[in-house]
């Protein structure tokens, strides 16, 4: 890739895909465009199209930089046995997400009805961190912190809807609710599936 004077071109790379996220988040995928970035980027057009063959490859690419992050923010990942409080944490944080935050994953999700590589790439992406927090899940039901009677696929897919409707709410810029309401909610959800200290074996 032609690169920015003093910088090797990974990292010239790198601060492309940081610039068309950007620049996909705030203008949309419609909306934006090579010239664009490449202006915001410091780069020359013909320097991106040396290496993606248009705005939806280059979309893609991004898209694979940025996922897992995406993801992330989203969902967290964070490794603990103490998965009641890890959904409370996660869970409060959807009510303070801004809509700037949201953005690159719901282009990416309109995109992905109409392209199988950006679809790829979510799906790949989300099935990871669904197998993940299950798995999370099942380690927390084995020392009993999580009630045993629950399907830790059920409660993982619900994680995920609440996840992606949140960011569906951001964009329509509905009210933010009171977050010591929304915050007493959550933890009254996530109350009812921990085990019962001293309950019966399940």
């Amino acid at each position: 890739m032609g690169r920015i004077a003093g910088v090797t071109a990974e990292e010239t790379k790198q601060r492309l895909l940081a610039t068309a996220a950007d620049v996909f988040a705030r203008l949309g995928y419609e909306r934006a465009s090579i010239a664009q970035i490449a202006s915001d980027a410091g780069l020359s057009t013909g320097a991106i199209y040396a290496h993606y063959a248009g705005k939806a490859e280059l979309f893609v690419a991004t898209l694979r930089a940025h996922a897992e992050q995406e993801v992330e923010q989203l969902l967290g990942g964070e490794s603990t046995l103490d998965f009641a409080s890890f959904l409370v944490a996660r869970g409060e944080s959807l009510e303070r997400r801004s809509t700037a935050d949201s953005n690159l994953l719901i282009e990416a999700v309109v995109a992905a009805k109409r392209d199988p590589q950006v679809l790829q790439v979510l799906v790949t992406s989300f099935a990871d961190r669904e197998r993940m927090l299950v798995e999370l899940l099942r380690a927390a039901q084995e020392v009993g912190a999580i009630d045993g009677d629950l399907a830790p696929e059920a409660v993982v897919r619900f994680t995920f809807m609440l996840a992606l409707g949140s960011v569906l709410v951001r964009a329509l810029d509905l009210p933010s609710t009171d977050r010591d309401d929304w915050g007493a909610l959550i933890r009254r959800l996530v109350d009812n599936i921990r085990a019962v200290p001293g309950g019966p074996a399940r």
